[in-house]
């Protein structure tokens, strides 16, 4: 058993993104997004990839996405849903809802993913609760524990609950109180969710860092 962190040097990270299979309509997607200034936002494939899998490995009927932005992440678990499943996505930003919604049209997926308009603060409370297999979070970093409390309220038991950007790229280190108010929050976020009650939780470092996490 290895205890030592592998290093991604250029080499071997030239390597995994050689082993990346992007799907045709998600690549498509990044070249339009080529030269915007939020397309580093976009979902990294590994990440796309991990999502796929993990919507397929939990049943995939019903997942709940907080934090649209264009669509990416969206049109990743859309290929791991069951034939009956469907996705609910939350946005707050009317410009970026209307670009995922025009991107979820082209891509033939419209009909499998609602994108909930306005704060996710707001829509969240209304949702079934055990209602759904798997929740994504990927949104306001300083909202992350609310948005939690409610992913553990709608996840059903057995259910995960994955939020992006734990590593605030790297910024989480150091002493707390020079941490800016992401890093800050994300550091909590990540204490919150290996501390719930509810919840077992390993942090990965997929792209940006990861929780997964396991409803009881």
């Amino acid at each position: 058993m290895a205890l030592d962190r592998l290093p991604i040097d250029e080499a071997l990270s030239a390597h995994l993104d050689r082993l990346a299979r992007v799907p045709e309509e998600i690549a498509a997607l990044h070249r339009r997004m080529e030269g915007d200034e939020w397309a580093m936002m976009m979902t990294h494939p590994d990440l796309g990839a991990l999502l796929e899998v993990l919507v397929r490995s939990s049943g995939g009927r019903a997942v709940l996405e907080i934090g649209t932005f264009v669509g990416t992440s969206a049109a990743w678990m859309a290929r791991g849903l069951a034939p009956d499943g469907r996705i609910d996505t939350l946005e707050a930003d009317a410009e970026r809802a209307d670009r995922a919604e025009e991107f979820f049209s082209a891509a033939g997926i419209a009909g499998r993913v609602r994108v909930h308009r306005g704060p996710a603060g707001e829509t969240l409370p209304g949702l079934t609760p055990g209602a759904y297999d798997l929740c994504y979070i990927d949104a306001d970093k300083p909202a992350y524990i609310g948005y939690l409390e409610h992913a553990v309220r709608l996840v059903r038991p057995g259910g995960l609950i994955v939020a992006d950007n734990v590593l605030a790229g790297g910024r989480v280190t150091g002493p707390e109180e020079g941490l800016d108010a992401n890093a800050a929050a994300l550091v909590a976020f990540t204490r919150a969710a290996t501390g719930h009650p509810r919840l077992r939780t390993a942090v990965l470092t997929v792209g940006d860092g990861i929780t997964l996490s396991v409803v009881l």
